[in-house]
């Protein structure tokens, strides 16, 4: 995967990711979101070596759903954050 792919690609994870942490923030939890972002991993961000980290942080984030309940949103929101925090270090050593 070229650098400008790879960048394409995790900002659009970032975005729903962010648009992820937005609903949870405001008490919802859309499984559309977790979905499209379980397809952005398959889809070549979860196989690209310089990424290996993402696959831990999205499982993290993606278990901290399995239960819907709001008072564990604010685990679901901090997990977003690190899977974000992660993207945002990745892009900036491309």
């Amino acid at each position: 995967m070229t650098d400008a792919d790879l960048v394409r690609r995790l900002r659009t994870l970032y975005r729903t990711v962010r648009m992820l942490e937005t609903e949870l923030r405001h008490g919802h939890l859309d499984g559309g979101l977790i979905t499209d972002i379980d397809q952005q991993m398959e889809q070549g961000v979860g196989s690209e070596p310089r990424c290996t980290g993402l696959r831990m942080a999205v499982d993290a984030m993606r278990e901290s759903t399995m239960t819907p309940r709001p008072e564990l949103f604010g685990d679901t929101i901090r997990a977003c954050t690190r899977l974000m925090d992660q993207i945002d270090d990745i892009l900036s050593r491309l």
